[in-house]
Order: C-alpha cells, then structure tokens, then sequence
C-alpha cells in the first residue's frame, strides 16, 4: 500500500469519532510512519500561500495535511473554526506564535512556543496562531485536524491600515 493509501486507512478507521481531542490526534500521529523520506514527493512549494500545503486526506470528519515553510516564511495568523488539531514537525525549527483579539477583532501577539524537530504541538478549538520559520532550512509538518478545518485569517490593524492608505 502506497504512502497515501496508509494515511486514508488509517484515518478512515481512527477519526470517524465525534469529539476527537488534540492527545488523541497525538496518539495517531504517533502510531503513523511519517519519515520525511516518505513524504518528501507530497511536499509542495509555495503557490498561493507564503508556504506550501498539501492535502494529503480530506473528508468533513478529518484532514491530513502536509506543510512545507520555506526559511522567513510564515503562515497568515488564522484560526481553525471548530476543528482541534496536533502537527509532528519531521524537519526544521518553527514558531509556533498565539495571538488574541483586541476590542476592534485585531490579533494582538500574547506569546510565542519554538517547536523543535520531532516535536509534536497542539491547535486546540478557538486557537489563533501563526507559524514561523525563522530559521535557515525549511520547516516541514505533517498536520491532522478533526474534524476538517474551515476556520479564517486575521489581519493586524497595521496591515490593514497599510492596505487601506
């Protein structure tokens, strides 16, 4: 069975559950063969993102997702609506930064995690995050959320007042 084929059984068995937390997401990418050898074809170069994503399984109870950061890249600062999620880190340094919202909606930085390689991190519900490579190699992260993420991007104020003036 081929790389893909491994991932889907393995989800499509595990994740069919209604309340999936982020230890229990943990607990399948544990129990999951994710080299980085055997991901390498499924990584993907930025696009239309500052970053590169790859779905590697999607259904309305789950996704698997693969995350290639290239170095000074970073994703938008977003949330992942109801989905809960755990990512395993196969190669590079990241951080991890959480934002809250101000009294206007604007995500306003309350702290930041380095995340290094092998490491397991966490998006629990209602998380407002960004992910940075400040280091000198790609970052890549094999990513499962459950149930399938259809959260939204925030802007700083700054950003939005640039674009505005």
């Amino acid at each position: 069975m081929n790389r893909i084929g491994t991932i889907e059984q393995v989800l499509s068995t595990l994740l069919p559950v209604r309340r999936t937390s982020p230890k229990q997401l943990q607990a399948i990418l544990r129990g999951m063969d994710l080299s980085i050898e055997g991901l390498s074809p499924f990584i993907a170069e930025p696009e239309n993102l500052p970053y590169g994503r790859t779905s590697l399984y999607r259904t309305d109870a789950a996704e698997a997702v693969l995350i290639h950061l290239p170095p000074g890249t970073e994703t938008y600062i977003h949330d992942h609506g109801a989905s809960v999620g755990c990512a395993r880190l196969l190669e590079g340094t990241l951080t991890n930064r959480m934002f809250r919202l101000d009294g206007y909606g604007y995500p306003c930085l309350s702290g930041e995690v380095e995340i290094e390689e092998g490491s397991h991190y966490y998006a629990p519900k209602k998380q407002i995050h960004q992910l940075r490579n400040s280091g000198q190699q790609r970052a890549v992260a094999f990513h499962l959320y459950a149930p399938a993420p259809a959260g939204r991007s925030y802007f700083p104020f700054e950003q939005v007042l640039d674009y505005v003036i």
